[in-house]
């Protein structure tokens, strides 16, 4: 505290004819001309201010002792209360494996359009994203895709932005799971566009060498399915690498953390990152944002080039043919011949072979007429007619050599994606 010396004031300075005399005459202090009226004024300035510092200091010696204060409290500042707002959710998703599955990719919108990005988080632990202020947000969910080709519904969810409490129970997104083999090719074609759209609109986990890494990831994964298009997925996660590879430096970059200490940094699996929302306090001039630099990446852009050829596996396999038979039914007629038989010309009897005895008998009994026969011909039957029912052979059994592919050919580029 400077102390300024008020000037003596003598008697003379205030009898008459001194006064007068004196009153044009200014004051010398510190080397500086000052009038009297300025002199005046100055010293009842600093008595002021005397008086105010000795009676705070004597209110605050009176507080520390007798408890009671009267002294107005400090406020803090809004910066001081200020803390970042996060979304907290969990994405549970059945068979999910953290090496080999790609990340889940979340689509996160405000109701008035001014937060609107993706950002790569893992499955199946609870993490937080950065979104700046307090509100509710539409959350859609990119479903991952697994090594073995499967995926999932996609789905969404209205999430309430609260401080970055590691305490807090966050939403819970559940994923239904569709096997392989119940995943069209349209639905494979659909995902490869969402990838490539998010990255457009991606935090630092979709640019740079991160992007790439999730791209490449999904293009392995959707082709590893044999229903996708692969001409198609190839076109569309060839758009979402190249864009991943442009200047981020205007993206808009939201924290994403797991709510569990991860030294590793890698924000493709859901961790956290070094990047701020886009709703801080923007870019600098250098092109960098809150939460930290994007670089360019100068790196020419990969084109994938499928010229080693890898061919097919297979093995060969006897395969027996049974033989081909069908029933019919086969009739066979009666067997007969014709036979000369004698007959009685009185009683029409067939007497073939007792002719003579037939005639006397009849004589002893006074008949006659039965004296005499004549021949005729007559139909014997040597067999009835049967039916039969038998196997008619329309083709022999045969065996046949064949090949069975246990892997078909194809060609891979130079990066390890195949075609």
């Amino acid at each position: 505290m400077v102390v300024t010396e008020i000037p003596k004031v003598t008697d003379d300075m205030v009898s008459g004819d001194a006064a007068e005399k004196e009153e044009g005459k200014p004051f010398v202090l510190f080397g500086r001309e000052f009038s009297r009226k300025q002199v005046c004024v100055a010293g009842a300035g600093i008595l002021c201010a005397a008086l105010l510092i000795g009676g705070g200091a004597y209110a605050i010696s009176h507080a520390s002792w007798t408890g009671d204060s009267n002294a107005p409290a400090v406020s803090q500042s809004k910066d001081d209360e200020k803390q970042d707002m996060v979304l907290t959710l969990e994405v549970k998703a059945d068979g999910w494996d953290a090496d080999t599955s790609t990340p889940v990719i979340a689509h996160i919108e405000d109701a008035d359009g001014e937060v609107d990005f993706y950002t790569a988080i893992a499955a199946n632990k609870q993490v937080t994203v950065e979104v700046g202020k307090s509100g509710t947000y539409t959350v859609t969910l990119i479903p991952p895709v697994n090594a073995d080709g499967s995926t999932y519904k996609a789905a969404s969810s209205k999430v309430k932005a609260g401080k970055d409490d590691k305490k807090t129970n966050g939403t819970v997104i559940t994923l239904e799971k569709v096997d392989a083999d119940k995943v069209t090719k349209d639905d494979l074609t659909a995902i490869a566009k969402d990838v490539a759209a998010a990255v457009k609109m991606g935090d630092s986990t979709l640019s740079g060498e991160r992007g790439v890494k999730v791209v490449n990831i999904f293009q392995t994964n959707i082709s590893s399915n044999p229903n996708a298009d692969t001409d198609a997925v190839e076109k569309e996660t060839g758009k979402a690498e190249e864009t991943a590879k442009e200047d981020k430096s205007d993206a808009k970059t939201p924290e994403t953390s797991d709510n569990k200490k991860n030294d590793s940094g890698n924000n493709g699996s859901g961790n956290k990152s070094d990047s701020k929302p886009s709703g801080g306090s923007g870019n600098s001039g250098s092109g960098s944002s809150s939460g930290g630099s994007s670089k360019k990446d100068d790196t020419t852009a990969h084109v994938h080039k499928y010229d080693i050829y890898h061919p097919a596996v297979t093995h060969t396999e006897t395969v027996h043919h049974p033989a081909v038979t069908h029933t019919e039914t086969v009739h066979h007629p009666a067997v007969t011949h014709t036979e000369s038989h004698s007959i009685c010309n009185g009683c029409g009897a067939d007497i073939t072979g007792y002719e003579r005895n037939h005639a006397e008998s009849a004589m002893l009994a006074g008949n006659a007429a039965c004296g005499a026969w004549h021949s005729e011909p007559r139909t014997v039957t040597d067999s009835a007619a049967w039916d039969e029912t038998v196997t008619v052979t329309d083709s022999k059994a045969w065996d046949e050599t064949v090949t069975v592919t246990d892997s078909p050919a194809y060609y891979t580029c130079s990066c390890g994606a195949t075609k």
